[in-house]
């Protein structure tokens, strides 16, 4: 009797390449930032186009701010309490209902500027919100070796996605119509919530923990660590300044303004500072490694201060072009103080502390906008430029004297 031949083994079916999970953050990050891009150039528009003036242009940004000075506090305790992933996912669809309403205001005339500040507002809680639990997330989704090379690429992706193809594609937009920025940003945002959703689920701490997290301990850990305070005092003067500087420069540089630009040619000129910043972004963590933290934020800091002084003290729109090139410098100081943050503080704090940091960072932007309007109003927006750029100048100083001149990772309960 002959033996039948031994059958194959049934073949396995070759194992799913295991999914980056930072590739999903990246995405969500990069769709998001790329419609604020769009959205802080289409925002102005509307507002002019809506109202008259600085004064409507300094109340819709005021009113997208506001929420940083509100309820940040609160935000850190949601992302500290609950699924971080989760809370990404919702505030972006509530950033995509909130631009399908805006698209309405803008296109129908409905409720002008009042209308259009609500929406303002309302997009301002969401990013409170989404903006900390995504900050919050970066360490767990890649080791803390790589958070300079993860922070380099979200900062890199940040500036050129908000401050290159997002004006530029917001200025040819919105000179088409103001509708379609509006539906664009919308799509995006959308887009971001897709994105975040295929992370893996981040639960909340337990339940006796979360029943712990406070407001005050994220404060009480921010104001006894120095540094991590100077960075957070210091990030909000430069953003002061910005804000300034949003609210000034779109009655400079749009026609009849001095530079006398179109809206397209306004959204390229903002987009000019993402050559810098992408160039910055992806050669960050050589560069830190090369000249050393402490003149990596010199440096940071020295080009903001010269592009935002620039088209206060000159018309001529070369050099003006060139300093919002330097402007994209600002990511040295963002990977720098954003990696020692992560690095200083403990996960189950994070997200608190990230909050009281970044209501002191972002809470200068409402300051600056309301600032800009007054101070434009009673003498000129190159006044408030050149005022911007020297308190940059300044901010950047003191931040640049508290930072070692190389990296040291930081431990958790670092002071």
């Amino acid at each position: 009797m002959t033996s039948s031949p031994p059958t194959a083994p049934p073949l396995r079916p070759a194992p799913r390449r295991r999914e980056n999970p930072f590739l999903s953050l990246w995405g969500s990050a990069g769709s998001a930032t790329l419609a604020d891009g769009i959205y802080q150039v289409a925002l102005p528009i509307a507002a002019l186009r809506l109202g008259s003036g600085p004064e409507s242009v300094a109340v819709v940004y005021t009113a997208t701010r506001l929420p940083w000075a509100l309820v940040a506090l609160h935000a850190g305790v949601l992302v500290d309490r609950m699924d971080r992933r989760l809370l990404m996912l919702v505030a972006n669809a509530v950033r995509t209902l909130m631009l399908v309403a805006g698209a309405l205001v803008v296109t129908l005339d409905a409720g002008g500027v009042g209308a259009l500040a609500a929406v303002a507002f309302v997009l301002g809680v969401a990013e409170t919100v989404g903006d900390t639990a995504m900050h919050s997330i970066t360490p767990r989704v890649v080791p803390e070796a790589e958070l300079e090379r993860a922070n380099s690429r979200l900062q890199a992706t940040e500036l050129v996605t908000n401050l290159f193809l997002g004006p530029s594609l917001g200025g040819v937009l919105a000179g088409l119509a103001l509708g379609w920025a509006f539906g664009a940003v919308a799509l995006l945002y959308l887009a971001a919530a897709l994105s975040a959703a295929r992370l893996a689920r981040v639960p909340p701490r337990p339940a006796a923990d979360a029943a712990r997290a406070t407001v005050r301990d994220g404060l009480a850990f921010l104001f006894t660590r120095p540094r991590l305070a100077v960075y957070a005092v210091g990030v909000g003067m430069l953003n002061v300044a910005y804000g300034a500087f949003q609210t000034a420069m779109p009655v400079i540089a749009l026609r009849p303004g001095p530079l006398y630009l179109t809206e397209a040619q306004f959204g390229l000129l903002l987009g000019s500072a993402g050559l810098s910043g992408l160039a910055a972004g992806l050669l960050a963590p050589a560069v830190l490694r090369r000249i050393g933290s402490r003149t990596s934020m010199l440096l940071g800091v020295g080009g903001l201060a010269t592009g935002i002084a620039l088209p206060g003290l000159t018309d001529g729109l070369p050099l003006v072009v060139t300093g919002m090139v330097c402007t994209g410098l600002l990511v040295l100081v963002n990977v720098v103080t954003v990696s020692y943050r992560q690095r200083a503080v403990p996960d189950h704090l994070l997200g608190r502390v990230t909050a009281a940091y970044r209501l002191l960072a972002f809470g200068g932007l409402p300051l600056g906008s309301a600032l800009a309007g007054v101070v434009g109003a009673a003498a000129s927006p190159h006044t408030v430029l050149v005022g911007a750029g020297v308190l940059v100048a300044g901010a950047g100083l003191v931040m640049t004297a508290v930072t070692p001149a190389t990296r040291h990772p930081a431990r958790k309960d670092s002071r």
